[in-house]
């Protein structure tokens, strides 16, 4: 039997969390809240190419590199405490958050999850982040995130991981009673 195409528009969900120690996907993911529509975007960034070229402009030999993944989106109704999470900074202290930075510096897992039951998603565990807190009056204070994968330490893990979403699975994994 052929597979279903199930397109993947519309909503979806993405959570993030602290990298596993050898580069695999967290254990403890939290949804990033709401995010702006049209703004998520995941593709595959090609690699460098390496090229040898003779006389006469003859190609003599070619290595094209891994690319890695590129995760961006936008996140609503920011506020410090969503920013200095997401950064990894302290806690905001008196309504007051320092920003010294707009790299976020442990790595951090993602995954996007679709909407529709038998749409494709993808799980990202060991990407370097970085975060650009932006305000404009009509939509209020926004974050622009931009996560890229980066090879994991441990070689039988996967960059990049696709996936069907089955809201059938989903739903019975949180109803499952954790073991002791």
């Amino acid at each position: 039997m052929a597979e279903k195409s199930i397109t993947a528009w519309g909503r979806c969900k993405i959570t993030s969390g602290e990298t596993g120690n050898d580069g695999s996907l967290g254990a403890s993911l939290e949804d990033v809240g709401k995010i702006k529509e049209d703004s998520t975007t995941l593709e595959l960034v090609k690699g460098n190419v390496n090229e040898l070229w003779g006389e006469g402009h003859e190609l003599i030999d070619r290595m094209e590199l891994e690319g890695s993944w590129s995760l961006k989106f936008t996140i609503y109704k920011a506020n410090l405490a969503k920013i200095a999470k997401l950064f990894g900074l302290s806690a905001p202290q008196n309504d007051r958050l320092p920003m010294t930075t707009t790299i976020v510096q442990s790595p951090r897992s993602f995954v996007v999850t679709p909407f529709l039951d038998g749409a494709i998603g993808a799980e990202l565990p060991n990407s370097s982040v970085s975060l650009t807190p932006r305000f404009v009056t009509k939509e209020g204070w926004t974050i622009d995130v931009e996560a890229t994968t980066i090879d994991p330490e441990d070689e039988g893990v996967a960059t990049a991981t696709l996936f069907v979403h089955h809201k059938a699975q989903a739903a019975s994994a949180k109803a499952a009673p954790a073991k002791a």
